[in-house]
């Protein structure tokens, strides 16, 4: 399977806005819908009747949040599921799964202790970092993600030799640069700006030399696309959609067809006109 053809074997579900942390450049709205854990279980249940589901991942908000959510991760593992989980690492549920390695784990780290904690809270890259050790003892996957600004882009390599001497090997990384300002003044559905004093938007240069030499998010040639619930209920072809596709409750089969249809017209990106704000600096 190449980036172009739609990916149906993996589904993404952002069950929750709330977060208990108020990142500095967070750019999502903190609603109050959620979704419930029979609601997320029944929808799952319903794809894998109708096409085959390899991978399930959660993101919010913060997903460890949710009452039900390690519950309904144990669910999906006894299926034989593998579980991606994105989470700040601030909540330590860990010991509570019972499958650690069917579950991959991606901690948000946004650089060293200085740059990271200014954004997301003093004391908080400690707090992720014991979370980060312990979820590699008990036998979770683990990757992380950085997103990345003016302030935390010349620390990059030192916030890799970092996490190298702190867990003892390097997680696979992946960069994901701030949101342009253009993307975030524009988005229909969120429209939050943030801070922008002391985390400045990457130059042209700056974004080409990240995807020149780092893992990044989006990637250069995109194709990142995936069938997408919200907590909303509402259904979208990727995990930063725009213009849903259908509802929780729609046909399965006809929400992956709606989903492979846009794929098919569009094989980079199922929203050519938005690219998460990219289009321009994906052109190089």
């Amino acid at each position: 399977m190449t980036q172009s053809l739609a990916n149906t074997t993996s589904l993404y579900i952002s069950a929750l806005e709330l977060c208990n942390l108020n990142c500095k450049i967070c750019y999502t709205q903190k609603t109050k819908s959620q979704l419930s854990k029979k609601q997320v279980l029944e929808f799952v249940d319903r794809y894998l009747s109708c096409e085959k589901l390899e991978l399930v991942t959660f993101c919010g908000g913060e997903v460890f949040l949710l009452d039900w959510f390690v519950d309904g991760v144990n669910h999906l593992t006894k299926k034989g599921l593998m579980v991606e989980i994105i989470s700040n690492g601030t909540i330590d549920r860990l010991s509570e799964f019972i499958h650690p390695n069917q579950v991959n784990i991606i901690i948000s780290l946004d650089g060293v202790e200085q740059d990271h904690d200014l954004n997301r809270g003093q004391g908080n890259f400690k707090q992720s970092l014991k979370f980060a050790k312990k979820a590699i003892q008990l036998g979770f996957h683990l990757e992380v993600f950085c997103v990345v600004s003016t302030k935390n882009y010349e620390q990059l390599d030192q916030f890799e030799q970092l996490l190298q001497t702190e867990l003892g090997y390097l997680p696979q990384i992946t960069y994901h640069p701030r949101k342009p300002l253009s993307y975030l003044n524009s988005h229909p559905l969120s429209n939050v700006v943030g801070e922008t004093d002391e985390f400045g938007f990457l130059s042209q240069d700056q974004l080409e030399k990240l995807y020149t030499q780092k893992k990044v998010f989006p990637p250069k040639k995109m194709g990142c696309h995936q069938l997408s619930l919200m907590s909303d209920g509402k259904v979208y072809a990727c995990c930063e959609g725009t213009k849903p596709i259908g509802k929780i409750n729609d046909n399965i089969e006809q929400l992956i067809e709606s989903y492979r249809q846009l794929v098919q017209k569009n094989p980079r990106c199922t929203e050519p006109d938005f690219m998460c704000g990219l289009c321009d600096i994906l052109e190089w």
